[in-house]
């Protein structure tokens, strides 16, 4: 859920409520924080936020009284006790509080699961180092020897080092300042070289290169994109303050072969001592064409090629130091294929605004941020909802979601193997702005221009599995995202607009502002969508008969839509679950049955959960089929014929590119609406009476009485 380039922040839906509640006042009450998992004596890090400006730090377990009734965000970050970092878990959660019974949250900590290994190297025995380690949680820790520091929480890691002396000569660090990141279950490492300055003098050295598209860190943990641009960047660092400005020179191989080389000239007016991601002026930077971006790709980067400045070692000015190419991680990514399907909602005719003109504006941040570097983009002929409800900014009354239930109906009816995004045009201009699945091919979005663009590739993400990032009182936040207060935690880089990405920015896949997205969501996207363009959702095989069968379960109730007969390519559940669909005979035989867990929708609060399907069933069976059930989870449903014949249903024309239906409801509760020369679905239409978008004056119409159905071709006659 979105609202202005964002997400659907909480403050909203409290001012929304404030508007529409009762005169009466709110009814104070209380909220009972517990913390576990850290040792005596060492203070949590919880803030408390809520309604009115209400904002409390806690050092631990505490109950909270006289609070106003609304909804309260929980954000804790790490702490650190010596030299062991514990993590909060979950980083942050909402809670409501209401007049009665105190609402209760719980924060765990544990141990961080990274490491980093410090090697020191050059210092005579007994002279003992000045190593500072510094990251996330202030931790701060001292070593003096090579050491490895473990139970460190995910983030960057600052490793400073200063001279020391043996009582006769003085040892100078390099470099005197590094950065590294840590992740979560791996091992990072630094290295510290010391050496006197009589016998080193001043020195130079390449400590570090990567190539960023988007996000990267400064191991290089995160693979590059075939055929798509890059920015590079080399660290270069002195062992002395200087006013050197030497060039940088970079080879590229692919297959062992020389691709390129060029020359980067020095970016200030002087050599740092240490590296420094969080400033472009502190590295040597080149855009690199997505054309030297290939298979097999590897580089080396030298300090000072032509030997222009003196130094005490000459030896070390390459990297790697051994002059060896790098090998880096490129990986090819399938073009992302979607259908826009523009939505005219019933209720008040507002019709979402994507065209074949304007569906890159929808692309844009989406092409950007995520791990894609090319798209296959179509506009679906408009689509009319006929669910009978105006959006609302905070879906109070379920049309946002029960729209999605539509679109990912009628991708599944027009067995299309593309991700279907529908456009909405609302009538407000804060609140919602999309709903998505979770591991699912389809989702919705609003059309306001400032925003779209975001709003698309946040929901995109939830397509792409990636639970929401803990900022913002963002729902259901994912309890393994490494970084704290939903941060990217690495540096980032829009290549496109050549603006820079601190590490403080937000991920996209939160509810805050500032946007752009971290490694481990990048890593994530690019992990789901490897070695194929689309999840089919089950989708395979011929197109042949079978029974579309769709619907969900919300609010603690399950809703089965009317079944139709359709040819398409069978789209069966992808694993089982806890719900079961049967369609039986009037004998009680069943005709087909079905296991399956539902896709999930982000941001709905109430737990939203959809299903659609093609089950494949021969014409003969299909004519048996008396009634349809939905079982589990303490839930039901069921449907039977509305009536034993269907309706007749009258087509007209009711203006240019227009068609309008009648029919009776009480004996066909819906019709499934297709253009006859293309398939697509234009309305999933009840109530008995639609007007949908049909260019030629022809529709196909299916009428359905819940269970059985019968296809008919029409051609509007005049109104």
């Amino acid at each position: 859920m979105n609202a202005r380039g964002g997400r659907y922040h909480p403050i909203l839906l409290l001012l929304l409520a404030a508007c529409g509640g009762s005169s009466t006042g709110p009814t104070a009450g209380s909220l009972a924080l517990e913390v576990f998992g850290l040792p005596t004596g060492v203070q949590a890090d919880v803030s408390v936020s809520g309604p009115g400006g209400f904002t409390r730090r806690l050092g631990g377990t505490e109950t909270l009284s006289g609070l106003a009734t609304g909804t309260y965000t929980v954000a804790a970050t790490g702490v650190a006790a010596g030299s062991t970092q514990y993590v909060p878990s979950p980083p942050s959660q909402t809670v409501h509080v209401s007049g009665g019974d105190a609402a209760s949250a719980q924060v765990l900590y544990a141990t961080g699961d990274g490491a980093l290994a410090i090697t020191v190297a050059g210092l005579p025995a007994g002279t003992d180092a000045a190593v500072t380690v510094s990251g996330p949680a202030g931790y701060s820790r001292q070593v003096t020897a090579s050491e490895t520091l473990s139970g460190l929480a995910a983030g960057q890691y600052t490793v400073t080092a200063l001279p020391v002396t043996d009582g006769t000569d003085q040892y100078s660090p390099a470099p005197a300042s590094q950065v590294r990141t840590v992740s979560s279950g791996a091992t990072a490492s630094a290295a510290v070289s010391y050496s006197t300055g009589g016998s080193a003098g001043f020195n130079l050295r390449v400590d570090g290169v990567y190539l960023v598209q988007s996000v990267q860190t400064y191991g290089r943990t995160v693979p590059l994109l075939q055929d798509r641009d890059a920015l590079l960047r080399v660290f270069v660092t002195a062992n002395q303050i200087n006013a050197a400005l030497p060039d940088v020179e970079v080879r590229l191989y692919t297959d062992g072969a020389l691709l390129a080389e060029m020359t980067i000239p020095a970016p200030g007016f002087s050599t740092p001592l240490a590296p420094d991601e969080a400033t472009l002026n502190s590295s040597w930077n080149i855009i690199l064409d997505k054309s030297l971006i290939q298979g097999n790709l590897s580089i080396v980067a030298t300090v000072d090629p032509a030997n222009l400045i003196a130094e005490g070692n000459e030896a070390d000015n390459a990297f790697p130091e051994s002059g060896a190419p790098l090998a880096l991680d490129v990986r090819t990514a399938a073009p992302f294929r979607v259908t826009f399907v523009p939505v005219i909602t019933r209720a008040n005719s507002r019709q979402g605004d994507v065209t074949l003109t304007n569906r890159g504006e929808y692309l844009e941040a989406a092409m950007r941020v995520h791990p894609l570097v090319s798209n296959d983009a179509n506009v679906h002929t408009p689509y009319t909802t006929t669910t009978d409800q105006a959006l609302q900014s905070d879906n109070g009354n379920g049309a946002w979601t029960a729209i999605l239930a539509e679109v990912n109906a009628l991708r599944t009816a027009e067995s299309s193997t593309r991700y279907y995004y529908g456009v909405v045009n609302p009538a407000y201009s804060g609140g919602i702005a999309g709903v998505g699945y979770i591991g699912g091919v389809a989702a919705l979005g609003w059309d306001r221009a400032a925003s779209r663009a975001s709003v698309a590739a946040h929901e995109w993400g939830h397509n792409w599995g990636r639970l929401h990032a803990p900022c913002g009182g963002a729902t259901g936040p994912d309890g393994d995202y490494p970084y704290g207060g939903g941060e990217i935690g690495v540096v980032g880089y829009d290549v496109a607009n050549e603006t820079f990405k601190p590490a403080d920015s937000h991920d996209l896949m939160g509810y805050c502002a500032n946007e752009w997205i971290s490694d481990y969501t990048y890593r994530g996207v690019m992990d789901y969508r490897s070695g194929s363009a689309v999840r089919s959702s089950g989708m395979g095989g011929a197109i042949q008969p079978g029974l579309l069968v769709w619907g969900r379960i919300e609010g603690g109730r399950a809703v089965l839509e009317p079944a139709f007969r359709v040819n398409a390519k069978p789209s069966l559940p992808e694993r089982a679950g806890p719900y079961r669909l049967e369609g039986r005979a009037a004998d009680g035989g069943r005709i087909f049955a079905l296991d399956f867990a539902p896709l999930e929708v982000a941001d709905d609060p109430g737990g939203a959960k959809h299903f659609a399907f093609v089950v494949p069933v021969r014409p003969d069976r299909a004519g048996r089929l008396a009634s349809v059930h939905l079982d589990g989870a303490g839930v039901r449903d069921s449907l039977a014929p509305a009536s034993a014949e269907p309706p007749p249903v009258e087509a007209v024309r009711a203006g240019p590119g227009r068609v309008a239906l009648r029919w009776d409801a009480a004996r066909a509760p819906m019709l499934m609406v297709r253009d006859p020369a293309t398939g697509e679905v234009l309305s999933f239409a009840r109530g008995g009476h639609v007007e949908v978008a049909a260019p030629r004056g022809e529709v196909s119409v299916t009428v359905s009485d819940r269970v059985r159905s019968r296809e008919l071709r029409m051609t509007a006659r005049p109104w």
